[in-house]
């Protein structure tokens, strides 16, 4: 089979991967090349063993070459042992490094890339993908390569017996690739269209399951599942005709095979006859034969074979090669862990966009110091969440930037840089692990400090009610808390891990009015050293911060303290005004 410049490019970069091994693989090498020698050298003791043992009645001969035969034989099974033990090993190597690497990109890729992606086309990619790669570790390729060498040495035992029978056998040959080029073009369409058809399943199936909610409400069980039909009817279909495909190169094998074979008598048999050959050597050349013919099948289906794993490497290394974050820090830039410097936050002229056409900031400008508490309000889609996002470098900004003790951010280690910051928003994500280890994750406390941020965010009651107390379980993502409890054990996690800078993006939205006001005051007063970011309406709140920043069409029109805009600012008295209503209609 032809390969293209992307498919050759592709299995340069397949190949790469057994680079870390390259012992192994020699050593599995050599094995072969020393089996292959062995088994030239059976044929020929098979010969032995019939002309001059058995027909010449020679049972002294007889027992020698029967032993010398066996003792090979072992010699090979020994060698076949060592390259198994390494082949598995490979085997099991190569698809956990692709998967572990996979793992770690999807961890490390930036937030634009993660939210463009579906759950369940990742897990596509990871499992299937990396099941498809790795096959090329399997006995079947590593057979390959044995024979190779099989042929190799078949065919010059073919040519020291008779020519003319081996011509027949050369004949053949094309016929055989010629079949081999035509359907592994067929698989290799085939197998592409699968994949397009799996990937858009598995994005359908995990927007489904993400949507159960809404398919329920508004009666889309029956629509979903005649989808679901749809889907799983065309991933059959295409299976049955790869199946149809790989029954035809298995037909086409088996019947060229079997004409070699029948030639191959016909005239042997006709030499035996005119005493131009003997038994033994047909026997022999029937062997040889089979190295011959058997390896030609594999190495015309070398191509065959490379058909499936190669679209599944093309869609494996695209993922990869999608752009991550940049963990490691830049030569030269100063280290802020641990350090007691004051923190001073700056934003020059920031703009961002999700695409060339709609601004989401534009020249936002703003500083923040140490131990202030900074409000930042807006409407809906003003650009407030986008400035937190910017600042804990999910994105980059399209112009200006952002700077942290006058330094850029972006030229601090990316992981030190967040250790700084602690986030609460309105939907954190739980693990499916308990109280204790969602509030700790990987920082290290003590049980007193854990106590007390729990009481410090009002969830202490909660907690001692349960039987398992700190070691309850709370669910995939949360489901066994309310969202109240949710945002309180978020808040208590942020508390633990000590960081400078806290942000707070609506992170009381589902707190009833006792817990908030509890809250607000320990972050009015007890969080009086740590420097807060508040996005927030809510009023209590925002009485106790420094500063209030005012977003609207992302630009800031107004910067001020709560009091002194509800004064000169109207559209922010009347956000005000609205919050306080709607807090009026709740509570009756």
């Amino acid at each position: 089979m032809k390969f293209n410049n992307e498919d050759k490019k592709v299995i340069k970069r397949i190949l790469y991967l057994f680079k870390p091994y390259i012992k192994k693989v020699t050593l599995i090498l050599v094995c072969m090349l020393i089996s292959a020698g062995i088994s030239m050298m059976i044929p020929r003791i098979s010969q032995q063993l019939m002309d001059r043992g058995l027909l010449a009645h020679n049972y002294k001969l007889l027992i020698i070459f029967t032993l010398a035969g066996l003792a090979l034989l072992l010699i090979e099974q020994g060698l076949g042992f060592i390259e198994t033990k390494n082949r598995i090993y490979l085997n099991s190597i190569i698809p956990y490094t692709l998967s572990k690497n996979a793992f770690k990109h999807t961890l490390r890729m930036k937030m634009q890339s993660l939210n463009d992606t579906n759950t369940a086309e990742i897990m596509s990619t990871i499992g299937m993908d990396v099941g498809n790669i790795g096959r090329i570790c399997d006995s079947s390729t590593f057979y390959i390569l044995s024979s190779i060498f099989k042929m190799v040495g078949g065919f010059i035992g073919l040519l020291l017996i008779d020519w003319r029978l081996t011509l027949m056998v050369v004949v053949i040959v094309p016929f055989r690739y010629i079949l081999v080029k035509y359907i592994a073009k067929k698989r290799k369409q085939l197998f592409e269209e699968y994949l397009k058809l799996n990937k858009d399943f598995a994005a359908f199936y995990g927007d489904t399951v993400s949507g159960v909610k809404e398919i329920k409400l508004w009666g889309l069980d029956r629509i979903k599942i005649g989808k679901f039909i749809k889907g799983q009817r065309e991933l059959i279909n295409i299976n049955i005709k790869m199946g149809l495909i790989d029954k035809l190169n298995e037909f086409s094998e088996t019947v060229l095979f079997q004409v070699i074979m029948d030639v191959i008598y016909i005239m042997g048999a006709y030499l035996v006859f005119q005493n131009s050959l003997t038994i033994g050597e047909l026997f022999a050349f029937i062997t040889y034969s089979s190295y011959v013919t058997g390896p030609i099948s594999a190495i015309l289906n070398i191509g065959y074979n490379f058909v499936n794993i190669i679209p599944s490497a093309k869609r494996y290394f695209d993922y990869m090669d999608r752009e991550g974050e940049p963990y490691g820090r830049n030569r030269g830039t100063e280290s802020f862990a641990g350090k007691d410097s004051e923190v001073v936050i700056t934003y020059e002229d920031v703009s961002f966009s999700y695409t060339n056409e709609k601004q989401i900031l534009d020249k936002v400008s703003f500083e923040i110091r140490e131990g202030e508490k900074v409000a930042i309000v807006g409407a809906n889609g003003s650009g407030k969440s986008t400035i937190i996002n910017l600042l804990l470098r999910f994105y980059q900004p399209t112009s200006g930037k952002i700077l942290l003790n006058g330094i850029d951010i972006n030229s601090i280690d990316l992981r030190e840089y967040r250790s700084m910051i602690s986030v609460v928003s309105q939907d954190m994500y739980l693990f499916n692990a308990s109280i204790k280890e969602n509030i700790t994750l990987n920082t290290k406390t003590n049980e007193l400090n854990i106590h007390k941020a729990v009481k410090e965010c009002g969830i202490d009651k909660f907690i001692e009610k349960l039987p398992e107390k700190y070691e309850t379980v709370v669910g995939k993502n949360g489901t066994g808390v309310s969202g109240g409890e949710k945002q309180k054990i978020a808040l208590a996690r942020a508390i633990i891990r000590a960081s400078k800078i806290l942000v707070l993006d609506e992170a009381t939205a589902n707190y009833d009015m006792e817990s908030e006001a509890a809250v607000n005051k320990f972050i009015g007063k007890e969080l009086s050293r740590k420097t807060a970011i508040i996005i927030s309406h809510k009023p209590d709140i925002l009485k106790y911060v420094s500063k209030v920043i005012v977003l609207e069409n992302g630009s800031i029109v107004d910067i001020g303290k709560h009091n002194d805009l509800c004064m000169r600012n109207e559209q922010y008295k009347k956000m005000m005004e609205a919050h306080e209503t709607f807090k009026d209609n709740q509570a009756i």
